[in-house]
């Protein structure tokens, strides 16, 4: 019987798939040495093939969605890519499209998209595309708009999971891991891209700074926030080995957004960490926050003597030049604004003071003020909307005693930071790169749980009246009698 099934399996039927195989390898291997541009067509078709493997594949848990999100969210605007800064938007929204679409079509029908704050929030969104009937670049706020909307309700279907303060921690944890991909990336090119690929030499201030794949700077320090403030919150909870790989990518964040020179991100953590130990601490955290104070500043003096006071001081490095600009700009269109998420256009202006530098990029310049920015899209009725539905989950907890999913430190040291960011920095935009989601996700989660507190509280009077009705029909009838 083994004799004749080895037979079988020597026959010519059996091996004829596996010469196939062979067959259609060989006749590849001599198109591609005719032909080396058949290498390339392969590896984009595989490529692409593995992409839309993943997209799959994650679709099937939020925070492996998230963690996929993140990373194209921060890699589709990578500089070595094979496009200019203009035709990045050929890789980053069929990504989004591809990954968020089909998840975000089926989360809308989630009936808490349509109550509270998130409510609130479809209609900020919803206005942002009426301005397109106005924008500067509507292609552009078209285009903003739409990717807004599918991470905004991505980011709802995420919170809506949530049972508790496990969840909320795997989010993090997987947001880490897409984080940690982008780490990797901007360690290979500090280690081996060219000096013209991976830092930038400021002409105006004299400084070279690092920037690896990114356009700025700045962006690795936006990124090192949302590292350390992510990390903060999973620390306490996590195992000895989660601790020495949080650890590790925490000290490469810091240390990469040291090389970046970006000082905003660093203000926002320690504010977010100072706030976090006087709410925990009280009075008693005063002597340790003035020691470490003083300690940081120290080390940065002796470490980077013109850390503090590189650039134009006096102005923070040109912002208040383009801020006095952008006010004169919101007194033009107060109640419309120029159109969402293109503020940047606004500096193409032959009125505008600057003509050089970072802000000649037209609607991929920064205003340098995420509050500003938003004022100047959408007007001054719908920045004040914005922060009323955006803070008001937050009072709302802090006024309350208990807090079961320990969202109050969250707010201070992971919300508060990308707030204080936000001012000089264009950073807590609508769920854009790593800095935007994570703000977006953090607010989900307290609006979810402000939403959640109401309908208990709802829930209790009808309760009783349930439970009491027999009772009253009891004592009726025993009058009756």
């Amino acid at each position: 019987m083994l004799q004749s099934e080895s037979a079988i399996a020597r026959s010519p039927a059996a091996a004829g798939p596996w010469i196939m195989i062979a067959g259609l390898i060989g006749l590849w291997m001599l198109a591609a040495l005719n032909s080396p541009a058949v290498i390339v067509v392969t590896a984009l078709a595989a490529a692409a093939g593995f992409v839309f493997w993943a997209a799959w594949r994650v679709q099937a848990d939020g925070a492996h969605l998230l963690c996929a999100l993140v990373i194209i969210e921060l890699l589709a605007s990578a500089t070595f890519l094979p496009v200019t800064e203009e035709q990045r938007f050929v890789i980053r929204y069929p990504l989004l499209l591809l990954f968020a679409l089909p998840p975000a079509i089926r989360a809308a029908r989630n009936p808490l998209l349509w109550r509270g704050g998130f409510r609130d929030y479809l209609l900020y969104l919803g206005w942002a595309g009426v301005s397109i009937t106005y924008s500067l670049l509507p292609g552009y706020t078209a285009a903003r708009v739409l990717a807004a909307i599918l991470l905004f309700v991505i980011s709802v279907k995420l919170a809506s999971d949530i049972k508790g303060v496990k969840d909320i921690e795997r989010l993090l944890k997987w947001m880490m891991i897409g984080l940690a991909v982008v780490w990797a990336g901007l360690v290979a090119m500090l280690v081996a891209a060219p000096h013209d690929l991976a830092w930038s030499d400021e002409l105006m201030s004299g400084m070279v700074r690092f920037r690896g794949f990114f356009g700025s700077p700045n962006q690795v320090g936006e990124v090192t926030l949302a590292t350390v403030c992510a990390g903060t919150i999973l620390w306490s909870s996590a195992s000895g080995r989660g601790k020495v790989l949080l650890g590790i990518e925490m000290a490469t964040a810091i240390v990469l957004g040291a090389l970046a020179d970006s000082r905003s991100p660093f203000v926002g953590v320690a504010v977010g960490g100072f706030a976090y130990m006087f709410w925990r601490y009280r009075l008693r955290a005063l002597p340790v926050c003035v020691v470490l104070a003083v300690l940081v500043f120290a080390a940065a003096t002796q470490i980077a003597p013109d850390y503090f006071t590189r650039g134009e001081v006096s102005t923070l490095t040109g912002r208040t030049d383009v801020w006095r600009f952008a006010v004169e700009k919101i007194k033009e269109r107060p109640l419309t604004g120029w159109g969402f998420e293109v503020e940047g256009q606004i500096l193409q202006s032959k009125y505008f003071p600057v003509w050089w530098g970072p802000w000649e990029e037209g609607p991929h310049s920064s205003l340098h003020s995420g509050y500003l920015s938003r004022a100047v899209g959408l007007g001054v009725p719908a920045f004040a909307f914005w922060v009323f539905f955006f803070l008001r989950p937050w009072f709302w907890l802090f006024r309350r005693g208990d807090d079961p999913w320990q969202l109050k430190r969250v707010f201070l040291l992971v919300v508060l930071p990308v707030l204080i960011l936000n001012i000089v920095e264009t950073t807590a935009g609508d769920c854009r790169y790593a800095v935007g989601l994570l703000a977006t996700l953090c607010w989900a989660f307290a609006e979810r749980q402000r939403l959640g507190a109401i309908d208990a509280g709802r829930a209790q009077p009808r309760l009783a009246n349930i439970l009491a009705a027999p009772v009253e029909k009891l004592i009726a009838q025993q009058e009756g009698i």
